[in-house]
């Protein structure tokens, strides 16, 4: 059985396009999966830090008060993005 020329190069474009295919979506679960880590560690330091500034009898310093206020605002940021982009893919 002989293959010919053009089919040859139709398998060979398939089979890369099928390789870039599992490739990008490998990288699209491996950077999902980093933004989870960050996510729970996020999570655990501000459980930990509610703790600590419960048990707080002096007032919080500033610059305290701004990185958190910057944090919470970033991350209501990305929420918010995220939320209008799924309202998206739904209309």
């Amino acid at each position: 059985m002989r293959i010919s020329k053009e089919r040859i190069k139709q398998i060979i474009k398939e089979e890369l396009s099928s390789a870039h295919h599992e490739t990008t979506r490998t990288e699209q679960e491996d950077e999902n999966a980093r933004v989870r880590r960050h996510l729970d560690k996020i999570s655990t330091l501000a459980s930990h830090m509610v703790h600590l500034f419960e048990e707080e009898r002096e007032g919080v310093p500033e610059w305290i008060q701004e990185k958190v206020a910057v944090a919470a605002a970033m991350l209501q940021t990305i929420s918010d993005y995220q939320e209008n982009n799924e309202n998206e893919k739904v209309r």
